[in-house]
C-alpha cells in the first residue's frame, strides 16, 4: 500500500472516530438536558464525505463501514445493550448504503428536476422510512417497555432531516463557482444571508407562538443570492437559529407545548419543511444559469462563424473576381474582333464567355455585398437619382446578361421618369438588375418582363418589376427573402445561389426604402421597391 493510500486511509479512520465522538457526545447531551438530538447529522455527514472526498469505491465502502463501526462503539461505550449497540448502527450503514448508492447516480450537484426528484424518493423519504420501520420492530420485539411508534417518528425524522440538512449543502454544492467571486458578489450574498439571519431571529425568538410560514420568503431571498450556495446557506442559518429557540424554550418549543408533541418532532418538521422549500429553488436557479451559460457560449460562437463565413464570402469572391476579369477582358477583345477576324460561331463562343463571366461576376459581387450587409460594414452614398434613367441604364444591363434566353423587358414610359428618388445609384441599379435577371429567369418561355415606376399612397417611388412565370404560393412567399433559399429549385434547370432577393432587400433597407412581392397581372409575381422621393426628402429638411 503506497504512502497515499496510507494518508487517505487514516483521513477515513480519523473520520470514523469523530463520528463515534459525535454519537456518544449526541447521546450524553440528549440523556441529560431537554434539548434538542443532534444525532440526526451523522449518516449525512458520511455520505456527503464518501461522494465528495472518496475516489475509489473502496474508500466509500470503507467510510460508510467505518462510520458503523464507530456508533457501535459509541453505543457500548455509553451503556447501551450489546445486540441493540450492533442491529442499530447496521440499519445505520444500510440507509447510509441506500443514500450513497442513488447520490452517486444523481449527483453531485444535484440540479435538475429529475435529480431533485430522485434524492427525495430515496436519500430523504425511502431509506429513512425503511430503516425506521426496521427500528421500530426491533424495539417492538426486543425492549418491552419501548414504543415503537415513537422510534419510528424519531428515527425517520432524524435521519432524513440530517440528509435533508446536511446533504443539501454539500449536495447541491458544486465544486466549479460554488462561491460569489466578485467584491460586488460577495456583498449581495452577506447583504441577503444577513436578512435571513434577522428574519429567523424575529420570527424564532418570539415567546408566543410563531408565524413559521413567514421563514418562507426568507429562505427564497436567500437561495437568490448565489445559486449554489445562497440557499443552503440560508436553511444553516436559520436551522441554527431553530435549535437555539428551541433550546431557550421560544419558536418550535412554544408550537410543541401547544399541540402537544415533543419539540424534536416539531424542529424536524420546521427543518424538512425549510429544506423543501429551498432545494427546488436551488435546482432551478442553477439549471436556469446553466441553460444563460450555454446560451451564450452557442452565440459566441454563431458569431464567430457568422464572422468567418463573412470572411470567406469575401475572400472567395475576390478571388474570383480577380482572374475573371482577365478572362472576360480578353474574350471581349477577341468578339469584337480586335484581335484578327472571326467566323460567326466563334463571335458567338465569345459571346458566350462573355455572357457567362458576367454572371460568375454578379454573383461574386452579390458574395461580396452579402458578407459586407453581415458584417456590418456595408455602406451607401445617396444622392438624388432620376427614376427613367435608373430603369434604362438596368434594362440595358439586363439585356446582357438575358439575351440567351431571349426575354423581351418592357420599359414603357411612367409619368415619374423626371422624379428623382434619394438612393445610392450603384445600389439602386444592382436591386433593379437583379429583380430583372431574376424575373427573366423564373419567368415563362419566352419570358416577359415588365419594369415600371409609380407613385405609392406614402408619397414614395414604387418601382415594379413583373414576370409571366408560374409565381409563388402565397405561403411561400415569405421565404424568397431568405439568403441561399431556393423553394425547391436547387436542383432545377434555373441557375443561382438564392442571394439575388435577400441582397436586394438588405440595400433597400440601407436606401431607407423596402421591398415586397404581390401577384402579377402577367400571370407570375411582381416585386417592388420602394424610395424615398428627393423633393419630399429635401423639404422634410
Amino acid at each position: 500500500m503506497t504512502t497515499t493510500r496510507l494518508s487517505r486511509f487514516g483521513l477515513i479512520l480519523a473520520f470514523a472516530a469523530l463520528m463515534g465522538a459525535l454519537a456518544w457526545g449526541s447521546m450524553a447531551l440528549t440523556r441529560q438536558i431537554d434539548a434538542v438530538s443532534v444525532v440526526w447529522p451523522m449518516d449525512a455527514l458520511a455520505v456527503a464525505f464518501a461522494v465528495r472526498w472518496g475516489r475509489l469505491k473502496a474508500e466509500r465502502v470503507a467510510i460508510v463501514a467505518l462510520t458503523g463501526f464507530a456508533m457501535m462503539a459509541a453505543n457500548v461505550v455509553w451503556g447501551s445493550p450489546l445486540w441493540l449497540a450492533i442491529v442499530l448502527p447496521l440499519l445505520n450503514i444500510a440507509n447510509m448504503g441506500l443514500a450513497l448508492a442513488v447520490v452517486r447516480r444523481i449527483g453531485p450537484p444535484i440540479e435538475s428536476p429529475r435529480s431533485f426528484l430522485a434524492f427525495l424518493m430515496v436519500p430523504l423519504l425511502g431509506a429513512p422510512i425503511a430503516t425506521a420501520a426496521a427500528a421500530a420492530a426491533v424495539f417492538a420485539f426486543g425492549v418491552p417497555d419501548s414504543n415503537p411508534g415513537e422510534v419510528f417518528v424519531r428515527w425517520a425524522f432524524g435521519v432524513g432531516l440530517g440528509m435533508a440538512i446536511i446533504g443539501c449543502f454539500a449536495l447541491t454544492v458544486g465544486r466549479s463557482q460554488a462561491r460569489p467571486t466578485t467584491r460586488r458578489g460577495w456583498l449581495y450574498f452577506a447583504s441577503g444571508q444577513t436578512v435571513v439571519l434577522l428574519g429567523a431571529l424575529g420570527i424564532l425568538l418570539q415567546s408566543h407562538a410563531p408565524a413559521l410560514f413567514m421563514l418562507a420568503p426568507f429562505l427564497v431571498v436567500g437561495a437568490m443570492t448565489h445559486r449554489e450556495l445562497g440557499g443552503v446557506t440560508a436553511v444553516v442559518l436559520t436551522s441554527v437559529v431553530a435549535v437555539a429557540a428551541t433550546m431557550l424554550g421560544r419558536g418550535p418549543a412554544t408550537v410543541a407545548n401547544l399541540v402537544s408533541v415533543d419539540r424534536t418532532f416539531v424542529i424536524q418538521v420546521l427543518l424538512a419543511t425549510m429544506v423543501f422549500t429551498v432545494l427546488p429553488v436551488s435546482a432551478l436557479l442553477q439549471r436556469l444559469e446553466r441553460y444563460a451559460m450555454e446560451l451564450d457560449e452557442r452565440r459566441a460562437k454563431a458569431e464567430e462563424l457568422n464572422a468567418l463565413k463573412s470572411r470567406l464570402l469575401a475572400y472567395v469572391s475576390h478571388e474570383i473576381r480577380s482572374p475573371l476579369s482577365g478572362v472576360t477582358t480578353l474574350a471581349e477583345l477577341l468578339r469584337d474582333g480586335r484581335m484578327g477576324a472571326l467566323t460567326d460561331q466563334q463571335r458567338d463562343a465569345l459571346n458566350q464567355i462573355t455572357i457567362t463571366g458576367a454572371e460568375v461576376d454578379a454573383l461574386a459581387r452579390d458574395l461580396t455585398d452579402t458578407a459586407a450587409i453581415e458584417s456590418g460594414k456595408a455602406s451607401v452614398r445617396l444622392e438624388p437619382v432620376q427614376v427613367g434613367e435608373a430603369i434604362r441604364t438596368a434594362v440595358h444591363l439586363a439585356r446582357f446578361r438575358t439575351s440567351q434566353l431571349s426575354a423581351v423587358l418592357d420599359a414603357p414610359t411612367c409619368d415619374v421618369d423626371a422624379v428623382e428618388v434619394i438612393a445610392d445609384p450603384l445600389r439602386l441599379r444592382q436591386i433593379l438588375v437583379n429583380l430583372l435577371v431574376n424575373a427573366a429567369k423564373y419567368g415563362g418561355r419566352p419570358p416577359v418582363v415588365r419594369i415600371t415606376a409609380r407613385r405609392a399612397p406614402s408619397g414614395a417611388i414604387r418601382f415594379e418589376v413583373a414576370d409571366n412565370g408560374q409565381g409563388v404560393p402565397a405561403e411561400q412567399r415569405h421565404a424568397l427573402f431568405n439568403a441561399f433559399e431556393r423553394l425547391g429549385q436547387e436542383n432545377g434547370q434555373v441557375e443561382g445561389a438564392g442571394l439575388g432577393l435577400a441582397l436586394c432587400r438588405e440595400m433597400a433597407s440601407l436606401q431607407n426604402g423596402r421591398m415586397g412581392v404581390e401577384d402579377s397581372d402577367l400571370g407570375g409575381l411582381r416585386f417592388w421597391v420602394e424610395l424615398p422621393r428627393a423633393a419630399i426628402l429635401n423639404k422634410a429638411a
